[in-house]
């Protein structure tokens, strides 16, 4: 499993290290160097032109470093400096120093940058590090911008110059790199967007730093091997009643698409069984569309009631795990139906309508409940802007967490899901996923896990991973624009 971490945290524990044990900080930088040029070789012919953009810290010695490398192994390097080499301290100034020495081609830079090379391959972006706090300016602002218009590829070491460390966010401009080299662990700012979306592929490198020494908290993100080891094993001799018991709340006239799809995607996560609770307008639908699922009907009207209630109880008596929300509509009968539900104990997924109501309602959910809200549902909960959930995702999901007692997930690009301390950041998916229908997948594949028997945040986050990888596989099979959500739930694989 992979740990994020805050720029602030790496680098105390970085120093603690070096004086702890008496490593040599100029070997972390030459590690740091080679996963850079590591990178390269990926990329660019041996023997390329490779524009290097070296700041004045230690991530522009790295970016020295790394330039010395590329022209030990026969490439050519042209080297843009912020500050000349005798202007460069430590382990920064040792090896600009050295690349001087090795005969590179070093452009210091005072005001605007120059044109790039027009033969050069690709270009090293070492101009500001993780804990770089406000806009970039100046010199280094025309650098930027002559590589963003150059449209080369662009390895970020560590973190693309521009982009916040700890929150993702773009101090004014930013780097748009294709594969970003992170050291150590993956800093926060990284997985978090808009960050994520200038860092390209997201490679963590090694560079020395004992395990042992680093006790740093941080941000999980579960990697396949990770979900599959939360996922409870399956006897020989099991039956239908050994995987939990489902219902699902969701569906109303003119939104029977929700059921149907929160109902198969929860079969498909391996719940034994699955019962939908809907109005008699969805009945229809819900039998063709999902076959291996039974259906009851809760009222004749065209959404759930207050006339729905006693039913509900009834059947929830004889359920291991609730899915309530999608496409239930927002009338004030139907948040009656549901409130006993919302209130009780039974683990559950709310998502949706269901949402929306316990919003307006400012009403509380019981203990093993999952929220699924979208940014524009957080902010209602919230009380927030969109904006400032955007701005502020983890943050926002721990509060309402913490508020309420339940496990968040806050749907997005990176979902965030977050329970008392405990964040989880899910970066499986794509955008082939921003379609109608997707989130009530997910509220179905979540409520079969808690079927299972996976605590409330386990599910939550195993359900997310799974979600993610089944968008990836249609946008694979059929291309981003022509995926649905049934296509999703489809090719569900949770094992």
């Amino acid at each position: 499993m992979l740990h994020t971490i805050a720029p602030q945290d790496m680098r105390e524990m970085e120093r603690a290290f070096l004086d702890g044990t008496g490593y040599p900080s100029l070997l972390l930088m030459e590690h740091a160097a080679q996963a850079v040029v590591c990178a390269l070789r990926a990329r660019v012919a041996p023997g390329s032109r490779v524009l290097f953009l070296c700041g004045g810290g230690n991530n522009g010695g790295d970016g020295c470093a790394a330039a010395r490398l590329w022209l030990g192994e026969g490439g050519r390097a042209d080297v843009w400096l912020l500050k000349s080499p005798s202007q460069l301290r430590g382990d920064a100034g040792v090896n600009a120093s050295l690349l001087s020495a090795c005969g590179a081609s070093l452009t210091v830079l005072y005001a605007d940058a120059p044109e790039i090379p027009v033969d050069c391959a690709a270009v090293v972006d070492a101009l500001y590090g993780t804990g770089l706090s406000r806009p970039i300016e100046g010199a280094g602002l025309s650098a930027v911008r002559r590589v963003n218009e150059s449209g080369l590829p662009v390895v970020a070491v560590d973190i693309p110059s521009g982009v916040d460390g700890a929150t993702g966010a773009v101090l004014g401009e930013a780097v748009r790199a294709e594969e970003t080299i992170a050291f150590h662990r993956p800093k926060h700012g990284h997985l978090l967007f808009p960050g994520r979306a200038y860092a390209g592929r997201l490679t963590v490198a090694d560079i020395g730093i004992l395990p042992d020494w680093d006790g740093a908290q941080g941000y999980d993100i579960l990697e396949d091997e990770d979900a599959r080891a939360l996922l409870p094993r399956r006897a020989m001799d099991a039956h239908k009643g050994s995987f939990g018991r489902v219902l699902t709340v969701a569906g109303s006239e003119g939104m029977a698409g929700a059921a149907c799809l929160c109902a198969q995607a929860a079969l498909r996560s391996g719940a034994g069984l699955v019962t939908a609770a809907c109005p008699f307008p969805v009945l229809g639908a819900l039998q063709s569309a999902v076959p291996c699922a039974t259906a009851r009907v809760v009222t004749d009207g065209p959404r759930l009631g207050e006339d729905a209630a006693p039913a509900l109880r009834e059947m929830v008596a004889q359920a291991t795990a609730l899915a309530i929300g999608p496409g239930l509509g927002r009338d004030e009968g139907t948040y009656k139906a549901i409130e006993p539900l919302l209130r009780g104990d039974k683990p559950k997924v709310v998502d949706a309508d269901a949402l929306n109501l316990l919003a307006r309602h400012g009403g509380e959910v019981g203990a093993n409940t999952v929220l699924t809200p979208h940014p524009a549902e957080m902010a209602r909960l919230c009380g927030a802007d969109v904006e400032e959930v955007l701005a502020s995702p983890v943050e926002t999901a721990q509060e309402l967490a913490l508020q309420l007692g339940a496990c968040v997930l806050l749907k997005g690009a990176t979902t965030v899901i977050a329970q008392g301390e405990d964040v989880t950041l899910n970066a499986t998916g794509c955008d082939a996923m921003a379609t109608g229908g997707s989130g009530d997948v997910l509220t179905g594949v979540i409520a079969g896990l808690l079927a299972q028997g996976l605590s409330p945040m386990d599910a939550a986050r195993v359900g997310a991973f799974y979600h993610g990888r089944a968008g990836e596989a249609a946008a694979a099979a059929l291309g981003a624009r022509a995926t649905t959500a049934s296509d999703i739930a489809a090719r569900l694989r949770i094992e």
